[in-house]
């Protein structure tokens, strides 16, 4: 709702003070998200009204105030009013834009950055943007690794000049330190209600929530990362809530060219933007005390209305007790610090379990390396070493990154590969962007052998014949079938392609992991 929504709700006023009244304007940043606040009240047009006329077109203005006041303006958020400047970055070569316009020599991109603490105008907002504006235009220091006082481990600062600027910013603009972080590796459905928190799903959603990890700060902000499960679909995810009585240095970064921004109001009123691409998606919320931001990555299977109407955006977390963070922070390490000596700690009764484990250890990176990305995992399964039973092919990308059997009723994935499938049985493992060692590519053409040995290494590959490309371009093959027999044949650029063009490659059909189903 905006000024002009409530003045058209007040039937006494007529059409002629609404259009002519200039009433309020809403004016328009994971390392990972967006928006920010600003109200000007505006000046009326002088006109030869009538005194009764003008008083009462005053009464409605404070009547108006009173009433945004009263329901913690519930405007429409939009990107121009997070926007707080560009940021050139590389492009990844493996990037679609690099990709769709290899023509084009430039290696660097333009994002626009958006705040993820409030709007234009806010304190938030102004702090974010003088933080941008110095980090952009300042040379951090080299050298060593720089330890900073625990309260700062959560900012990118590098040295003491940055620390200084850091706490310069907060006290101009009356904000806070967010301090240092607790972290749970296990469940942050047990650190929630330390917040005040029971949940945060809305109690009458069909969604389940796995959240094995997260952040949490001392007043109340906190990031968590996780996978929403709703009906066929699993949509990971990365939460984050920054109370507006602090500053913190993340920010949101988007090509406009490539999203759509619509905005969307939950059944219980909350008023939210959401951001969209091809494969992403982020939900924004700009409440009273705090700043709200899901990133999704998307699959296609589900809205983000629906995921929207699952989450409670009407949440108030408070500070945390220190003592009872200290004691769920250190319940969660000695967890996670017992499993590590478990041999069979990575493997899995069912290949749904495997594959849980993948989605959940990516979202525990994500909680230490907030600017990590995931690499697309997608899954097939195939009959690899011939014998009657299908295995578990995992992607990383377009190749065969494991392939995970069954040893002794539970998973075993064996070694990492880097395979495409050829008929007959035939696997390339391809070299990858690095060398195997400095300046050689290798090529390993082989077959898995037929037989009871369920963990797919070394023992079970059987050989056809290895080529390697060496540091001053000249091809080489094996003459052995011997699994480490020596690169001793040296032959043509065309013999070597012609052998790799010799097996014919076969069409798997791999799915996205978060929507895995058991053969």
């Amino acid at each position: 709702m905006n000024g002009k929504d409530i003045f058209l709700g007040l039937q006494f006023v007529g059409d002629d003070l609404v259009e002519e009244a200039e009433v309020f304007h809403f004016s328009a940043r994971t390392r990972s998200n967006a928006l920010a606040h600003e109200k000007k009240c505006g000046a009326f047009e002088e006109k030869t009204y009538a005194k009764s006329r003008r008083t009462l077109l005053v009464a409605i203005v404070c009547l108006l105030a009173l009433l945004l006041a009263g329901c913690c303006v519930a405007y429409m958020l939009s990107l121009r009013q997070l926007t707080l400047g560009t940021e050139t970055v590389p492009i990844p070569e493996s990037s679609p834009i690099s990709e769709s316009s290899p023509e084009d020599s430039a290696s660097e991109t333009q994002l626009t950055v958006f705040s993820l603490q409030g709007i234009e105008g806010t304190p938030n907002y102004q702090a974010s943007q003088e933080w941008l504006a110095f980090t952009q235009s300042y040379t951090r220091s080299g050298g060593d690794y720089w330890d900073s006082d625990p309260a700062y481990w959560a900012y990118s600062v590098q040295d003491q000049t940055m620390v200084d600027k850091l706490d310069e910013i907060c006290t101009k603009y009356g904000l806070s330190v967010i301090g240092k972080p607790w972290h749970e590796q296990v469940d942050c459905n047990k650190f929630l209600p330390l917040l005040g928190i029971d949940s945060l799903l809305k109690p009458d959603t069909d969604a389940v929530l796995s959240i094995p990890a997260g952040r949490y700060f001392p007043g109340g902000s906190f990031t968590i990362y996780g996978t929403l499960n709703l009906g066929d679909a699993a949509e990971m995810f990365t939460y984050q809530c920054v109370k507006k009585d602090v500053f913190y240095d993340v920010f949101g970064y988007t090509n406009p060219d490539t999203v759509t921004e619509r905005n969307y109001t939950t059944s219980d009123g909350v008023p939210l933007l959401f951001l969209e691409s091809d494969q992403s998606g982020m939900i924004l919320a700009d409440r009273e005390d705090c700043f709200l931001s899901l990133s999704f990555t998307l699959d296609g299977n589900v809205r983000l209305e629906e995921i929207a109407e699952c989450f409670d955006f009407m949440i108030q977390p408070q500070a945390p007790e220190p003592a009872a963070a200290d004691a769920r922070e250190q319940a969660s390490n000695t967890e996670i610090s017992s499993a590590q000596d478990d041999p069979n700690r990575f493997r899995r009764a069912t290949y749904a379990e495997y594959v849980a484990d993948l989605l959940q250890g990516d979202e525990r990176l994500r909680a230490d390396m907030p600017e990590y990305t995931p690499p697309v995992k997608t899954y097939a399964f195939y009959d690899a070493d011939g014998n009657g039973t299908d295995e578990l092919l995992i992607f990383y990308g377009d190749y065969i990154g494991s392939i995970v059997g069954m040893k002794d009723g539970i998973t075993d994935e064996g070694k990492s590969y880097h395979l495409l499938p050829y008929e007959d049985h035939v696997f390339i493992h391809w070299p990858g962007d690095e060398p195997n060692v400095p300046g050689e590519y290798w090529y390993h053409i082989f077959r898995f052998a037929n037989n009871d040995d369920p963990v797919f290494s070394n023992p079970k590959e059987r050989s056809i014949v290895r080529l390697k490309k060496d540091a001053d371009g000249n091809w080489w093959r094996t003459s052995s079938t011997d699994h480490y027999a020596e690169f001793d044949t040296q032959i043509t650029e065309d013999e070597a392609q012609a052998i790799l063009n010799s097996y014919k490659p076969i069409t798997l059909e791999p799915h996205p992991l978060s929507e895995f189903r058991e053969p």
